[in-house]
């Protein structure tokens, strides 16, 4: 593979040049023709083991589709989800047509300029001047483009990849420094590290996991054709063959899910597994950084704490659906538990917006913003002062960034 030449710290193999890997791999790094290649090498007990996980996939998922007929609402709000379109292959992306005709990108804090180009579906990224004679072929785009998209790269001989320098930011149409990429300034010519941040297996299917409803388990190799690309129906509900099968019968309540959640931590630990709690939040985080992390923020909150197996995510949240940016519905969602009574009324706005005040949007990066889920009172916050004007409305000022997605 393409990737191996750059393993050590210099590149040791007689290079090729742009046009020969191209040529070369018109017809060797086609995805399936090389997971196909990949588990014909396999010793033959892992060989009858990756048969046996695709028997089983096959006899247990019903794939997303199988959900429509009788779920149709939810399969509707769910294609209008980022969970729907998470993980894309880049061959089956807008993004890689785009790259091509563009051709070029200059790091904006490197003396380096990547270059692109497109065969038989494929990006390519090169490095000429830092790994000459390489091309790397980028393998899945992380992100549902609502925000941002991120490449990787997976070389499946080798079981380790490269999370790429660049990402497509969808509020500047282009492409800009992977966020936390600032700390890989510094880079090795003639190594993985020209390309961004190397990974290995464990990174990469920590990655893939939160953007998938299934990858294969550690005992088998991580191969693309065996991931099930973005957040289905199946990831939240379990496998639902059997259950589908049954429902054409009209038996589908005979078939039990295989994934519950009896109460709000349930819940809760679920979501938590992708968009993170304090199990898997470092200490050290800034309020930007953790403010990605929504669970954190929840389980922090009074409202969470003083209503047990009352608040979960879906309590504001169609957990289906695309974020709603409905104000006035979230107002309301927030006056459910916080009623009229004198005591419950906000001292600060009583007529204000709950949102603005109690959960300030905060910029992660690049002019992306998400609101802050650890729900305070505004002196709480650090950094947070809300102004008002005479006719009790927040200042310009703090609604600048009143209307960021989550």
């Amino acid at each position: 593979m393409v990737l191996d030449a750059l393993r050590t710290a210099t590149v040791t193999s007689d290079p090729m040049s742009a046009e020969a890997v191209s040529a070369k791999d018109r017809s060797m790094h086609h995805a399936v023709e090389d997971s196909q290649r990949l588990v014909a090498s396999l010793p033959p007990a892992t060989q009858q083991a990756v048969a046996g996980w695709n028997q089983l996939i096959s006899a247990n998922f019903a794939g997303d589709q199988a959900c429509a007929k009788c779920h149709e609402k939810e399969y509707e709000a769910h294609l209008r989800s980022g969970h729907s379109r998470t993980l894309t292959r880049i061959d089956e992306s807008t993004l890689a047509s785009k790259l091509a005709e563009t051709r070029h990108y200059q790091d904006p804090r490197r003396d380096q300029i990547f270059e692109f180009s497109q065969n038989e579906g494929s990006l390519w990224v090169r490095d000429v001047a830092n790994a000459s004679g390489v091309a790397i072929p980028v393998t899945w785009l992380l992100g549902s483009g609502t925000h941002a998209q991120t490449p990787i790269a997976v070389d499946e001989s080798t079981q380790s990849g490269v999370e790429l320098r660049w990402s497509y930011f969808a509020n500047r149409d282009q492409l800009g420094l992977t966020p936390d990429h600032e700390r890989f300034d510094d880079f090795a010519a003639g190594t993985i590290e020209c390309f961004g941040r190397p990974m290995d297996a464990a990174d990469m299917r920590a990655c893939l996991g939160c953007h998938s409803t299934l990858t294969p388990p550690p005992s088998l190799p991580l191969i693309n054709s065996l991931v099930v690309a973005n957040v289905g129906c199946e990831r939240c509900h379990g496998p639902r063959k059997k259950h589908v099968a049954l429902a054409h019968l009209g038996h589908a309540e005979e078939a039990k899910p295989m994934l519950r959640y009896e109460t709000a931590e349930a819940y809760m630990d679920a979501c938590s597994t992708c968009h993170r709690d304090e199990s898997s939040v470092k200490p050290d985080a800034t309020p930007n950084e953790l403010v990605r992390f929504q669970p954190y923020g929840i389980k922090r909150s009074r409202c969470y704490l003083e209503s047990p197996d009352k608040m979960t995510c879906s309590t504001c949240h169609d957990p289906h659906d695309t974020v709603s940016h409905n104000r006035a519905v979230s107002i309301d969602q927030c006056k459910q538990c916080h009623g009229n009574a004198s005591s419950s009324e906000c001292s600060h706005q009583p007529t204000g917006d709950c949102i603005d005040c109690h959960m300030p949007a905060v910029e992660w990066t690049s002019g992306i913003a998400f609101h802050d889920h650890w729900i305070r009172i505004p002196d709480e916050i650090p950094g947070e002062t809300p102004s008002v004007d005479s006719a009790g409305n927040l200042t310009a000022s703090d609604m600048l960034h009143s209307d960021g997605e989550e």
